[in-house]
């Protein structure tokens, strides 16, 4: 009869402290049904059929752009998509870059440092002129005379995506006009970065280049990838691909807007870029680790 009696209290104890916390958690997800919570990659999936929703299959480029389409029918607004193995929905049409603007940006800022124009250990000391007002990132709520390296700000912009920092780069690269100049001459002539504007095509691009070597030294590129891996937002494209894949990438939100583009580092790298607008963002944040997972399917190891 102890026991029992034994069990009981066990049982009831249990429940006290495991009940209120999982009712809270599904009290939260009931009345935020846009609150996505991703437990684990679904990169680790092996069914991609029960990743999407529907009976796939993507060995091969047509058939992985069917399954990406099919993901896509119905949601609202528009999404671009570039994938540099052959794969391309609407990636020629320009779409707010929101965060993604960042990475021309940070090449930039990188081809100074290697160019010797700019001191990495330069110091910045923070002043009200330079401070925004919103947006992601740290540094905006820092006193004035805080103080940071160039390159600490140059991290602060890739893996927080501090919208201050991004700023105080273009500053010093001599303002957006000469920032501009150096980012046409890579060939990316629809990618504005005062109007906040790029194509699929030319972020991807820009990103195959890098993952190639091109356009900056072994140590700045290193340094850029290093800012751009397990950044404050891993539930896009990394989230796509199995555990322990490295992905090189850069995100970017606002209204309406849900964006991720990077390089995938399978055993043969891979850039995928996608952009959108109009968009729903719960619904688009659902979407966006599936349109990975089925591009992994087809190029991942």
């Amino acid at each position: 009869m102890k026991t029992i009696w034994l069990l009981v209290i066990t049982v009831a104890l249990g429940l006290v402290f495991y009940l209120p916390k999982e009712v809270g958690r599904w009290w939260t997800e009931f009345n935020n049904p846009e609150t996505i919570t991703i437990y684990k990659p679904i990169g680790d999936s092996p069914d991609l059929s029960a990743v999407v929703g529907f009976t796939a299959e993507a060995d091969e480029a047509v058939d992985a752009k069917a399954v990406v389409e099919r993901l896509l029918e119905g949601l609202p607004g528009n999404y671009g998509i570039w994938v540099d193995q052959g794969l391309a929905i609407k990636a020629d049409k320009v779409y707010t870059a929101a965060s993604v603007i960042k990475l021309p940006v940070l090449t930039a800022y990188y081809q100074a440092v290697d160019a010797g124009n700019l001191d990495p250990e330069e110091i910045y000391t923070l002043v009200e002129a330079d401070r925004w007002q919103y947006g992601t990132g740290n540094m905006q709520n820092q006193p004035e005379g805080t103080k940071y390296t160039y390159r600490e700000i140059a991290k602060l912009a890739a893996n927080q995506s501090d919208n201050m920092g991004a700023e105080v780069l273009i500053k010093k690269l001599g303002g957006y006009s000469a920032a501009q100049r150096t980012v046409n001459g890579w060939g990316l002539t629809d990618t504005n970065l005062k109007e906040n504007e790029t194509t699929p095509g030319e972020i991807g691009d820009l990103l195959k280049r890098l993952e190639e070597g091109k356009l900056l030294t072994p140590d700045s590129r290193e340094e850029l990838f290093t800012n751009l891996t397990n950044t404050i937002n891993e539930d896009r494209l990394p989230a796509g691909v199995p555990s322990g894949v490295v992905v090189v990438h850069k995100f970017g939100s606002e209204e309406g807007v849900v964006n991720d583009c990077g390089i995938i580092m399978a055993k043969k790298p891979y850039v995928v870029c996608v952009l959108s607008t109009g968009i729903n963002a719960g619904e688009a944040e659902i979407a966006l680790p599936k349109i990975s997972r089925v591009i992994w399917e087809w190029l991942g190891d």
